[in-house]
This record gives C-alpha cells, structure tokens and sequence, in this order.
C-alpha cells in the first residue's frame, strides 16, 4: 500500500500545467472572414464563367465543335470551383473551442492546402481547359496551317501559363489574408507540443 501512497504523493506533487491562453473566438472570426471573402471571390469566378461561356457561344456561331469545347471547359472550371468553395466553407466552419494537437495540424494542413488548391484536380482542369481551347480553334477555318499549329500551340500552353500566373496571386493573397493566422496557429501548435512533452 506504501507503493500506492508514493505515487499519488508523486502525482499530487506535480506541478500544475497553465492553460494556454489563445483566442478561440479571434482564430474562428478570422478564419470565417477569410470564408466570406473566398465566397465573394467565387462568386465572382462563377460570373465570369457565364459571361466568358455567353460571349463564346455568341461568337462562335453554334459550330458543334466550339460548342462541345465550351462545355468541356464550363465541365472543368465548375468543378474546380465547386472543390475549391466546398474546402473554403469547410475551413473557415473549423471551432476552436477546444484544440488539440492533432486538430491544429489538421487545420494548419488545410489552411497551407490553400496555397496550391488544385493539387488533386490539376490534371482534369488543364486537360478540360486545353481540350476545350483546341475544340474551339478546331471550328474556326480560314488560316493557314502554320498559323493554326501556333494557335493550337498556344492553346495547349495557356492553361499551364494560367495556372502558374494564378498560383502566384494566390500565394499572395493567402499570405496577405491568412499569414496572422497562420502564424497563430503555429505558435498555439508549438507550445501544446511543449505542453505534452
């Protein structure tokens, strides 16, 4: 029994941990205006799909090809799109009532999945984007056949220029928008690490 004695002695004797002092409210509140601002920049994408998709279908006389290349890029962008909000609504619903460990890595993971969010739809939205392109050229006639090799070239390569171009304002953005939280829960991470060791 002397044995169980010690060791409550030894229990009782420990030093009592700090709770760690964040504002749950503050990272929830940041992370829901960086919700809603995503929301309205989405919303603004989706408009200029439907302009871009109106104005290309007027101009491109109904030719079944241009038509079928319209849809092929609308098919691509809405998913992409509709990926993207969907994570962004998820991110910025995170309750940081209670953290832990695991949670603030999670949230730190999808929070840095938003610098380079089309990681796992990249391919479909650059075959999407480049076969839709190539379809619209298809129905144009009249140019010479080096003129049209260049516009199919250029074609291909506009997506992947396109991607590189946004993935930059995108970085930019992100750390302008999200690098206080960022950095918020990165420290909140370290010192529950430290508390746990």
């Amino acid at each position: 029994m002397a044995r169980f004695e010690e060791l409550q002695e030894l229990w009782q004797a420990q030093p009592e941990q700090e709770p760690i002092a964040f504002d749950a409210c503050g990272l929830a509140g940041e992370l829901r205006r960086f919700g809603r601002r995503q929301t309205w920049i989405n919303l603004v994408k989706v408009c200029l799909l439907i302009w871009s998709s109106w104005v290309l279908l007027t101009r491109s006389l109904w030719a079944p090809a241009a038509v079928c290349g319209l849809v092929l890029i609308d098919i691509g962008l809405a998913i992409y799109l509709v990926l993207d909000w969907r994570n962004q609504v998820g991110l910025s619903r995170l309750d940081f009532s209670a953290p832990s460990v695991a949670f603030l890595r999670h949230a730190h993971e999808r929070l840095q999945h938003q610098l380079n969010p089309m990681r796992r739809v990249f391919w479909f939205l650059v075959l999407s984007l480049g076969g839709g392109f190539n379809l619209i050229l298809l129905a144009r006639h009249g140019a010479s056949l080096s003129v049209r090799i260049a516009q199919h070239l250029s074609a291909t390569a506009l997506p992947f220029a396109a991607y590189v171009v946004g993935l930059k304002i995108r970085q930019f953005r992100f750390k302008r928008e999200c690098g206080g939280v960022m950095e918020k829960l990165e420290k909140l991470l370290q010192a529950l690490e430290e508390q746990s060791s």
